[in-house]
């Protein structure tokens, strides 16, 4: 595996025994559908096969990549864990005791692991409803609780705006402070910009990084937690973290610690941001976006056929598709921005 510096090492589509007629065709798929896509990067083993970024777009633009963020937050919990400041079986009431006053009972059962997994037994999640004069932990612990905690996957941001505030109360900073120490600056990013309320990042959303900030990031987690010689995060947490502990109902997926596992592992955000790691090839594939449709088939129909088929000479020169996705981005970006000021 090899590490990033202030860029990633370079590798042609034939050192990485890529099928770049493949990678020819995802990026004519794209033209053909009109995607809004942002960004893409795919690591070979960190090493850059390609990356692409449309009209305004480039390798410093940082942006909200939505629940992607969660995957940032499951890694905190388990540098907590390796630290033995905490366990996925504490009770999730007794780090709310001062602010907590009364809750349901149902609570008393209620683990970090639940929180974790989006099995907190829940049926809606109160999140989005928050206003500022809000004490969010007695909203939290007064929602009615329908299913057992730990049986029933549900989708809750909740969930993780709690577990933002765990790491607040063991270590005393926020998330993202947390984080710039533990994660960020051993993995050569910028410390970014978190939203969050009174000094609790949001944990569920609101984290505002860079394309190779995500690449990053899968590169870790494809190496088990391993940054060069150094351990960020442990790999026994990780291998449980990415395990198929919950399935989502009427989907191929499952959720384990705020990562989607499906063949592979990714995080995943609103509007198709997504950090793919995929072990069965060791590669890492990255995107922003600002797309509603479907675009993972770009993944599995595409570059993970490119793999298997493996390289073949072909006359077409990638760099050629990546300008045209640039040139081909600009009426997309510009009715985005539109629509984003109307």
């Amino acid at each position: 595996m090899i590490f990033p510096k202030e860029d990633f090492n370079k590798k042609s589509c034939k050192e990485a025994n890529i099928n770049k007629g493949l990678l020819v065709d995802m990026f004519n798929k794209i033209e053909e559908e009109k995607y809004n896509i942002h960004s893409m990067m795919l690591l070979d083993e960190g090493s850059k096969v390609f990356e692409a970024y449309a009209h305004d777009f480039n390798p410093d633009s940082k942006n909200n990549v939505y629940s992607v963020s969660k995957s940032f937050l499951s890694v905190a919990i388990g540098i907590l864990i390796d630290l033995k400041l905490m366990n996925l079986d504490n009770q999730v009431l007794f780090y709310f005791s001062e602010e907590v006053k009364n809750y349901l009972p149902e609570y008393e059962k209620l683990r970090v692991k639940h929180l974790l997994t989006m099995t907190v037994g829940q049926n809606s999640d109160q999140f989005v409803n928050l206003t500022p004069v809000d004490n969010p932990y007695e909203v939290f612990f007064n929602q009615p609780i329908v299913n057992e905690p730990g049986s029933i996957f549900m989708y809750n941001n909740f969930a993780s705006f709690m577990l933002s505030a765990i790491v607040t109360k063991v270590t005393g900073k926020s998330l993202n402070d947390f984080l710039n120490e533990y994660l960020y600056k051993k993995i050569g990013m910028e410390k970014p910009i978190w939203d969050g309320i009174n000094d609790i990042s949001f944990g569920c959303t609101g984290l505002n990084i860079s394309l190779q900030d995500m690449a990053r990031f899968g590169l870790l987690i494809l190496n088990d937690g391993l940054w060069e010689n150094e351990v960020v995060v442990s790999k026994e947490y990780l291998d449980d973290a990415l395990a198929k502990h919950v399935p989502e109902p009427g989907t191929p997926m499952s959720y384990g610690y705020h990562f989607w596992i499906t063949k592979f592992q990714m995080a995943a955000g609103y509007l198709r941001q997504y950090i793919i790691i995929d072990k069965r090839y060791n590669l890492v594939f990255a995107m922003q976006a600002c797309e509603t449709r479907d675009v993972l088939g770009l993944y599995i129909n595409y570059i993970v056929k490119a793999k298997e088929k493996g390289w073949e000479y072909c006359d077409y020169s990638l760099r050629d598709f990546i300008r045209k996705f640039r040139y081909n981005s600009i009426p997309l970006i510009e009715k985005e921005k539109q629509e984003r000021i109307d």
